[in-house]
């Protein structure tokens, strides 16, 4: 009886690599994330305590 085929290690390697790119990815998403959260909360947070200068206006 014959043995079913198995992938090669090529392919396995492949579908590995891309995985990790993927979470990678999703990994870099969500801390960008939480970085733009958390600007969004300190910028509400002061517009609430009715300061006069939240945000700075850089010129050049």
């Amino acid at each position: 009886m014959p043995q079913p085929s198995e992938p090669d290690d090529d392919w396995k390697t492949t579908v590995n690599l891309l995985g990790i790119i993927v979470i990678l990815l999703v990994l870099g998403a969500g801390v960008w994330l939480v970085f733009e959260l958390d600007r969004a909360r300190k910028a509400q947070d002061c517009l609430s305590s009715t300061m006069r200068a939240c945000r700075r206006i850089e010129t050049q």
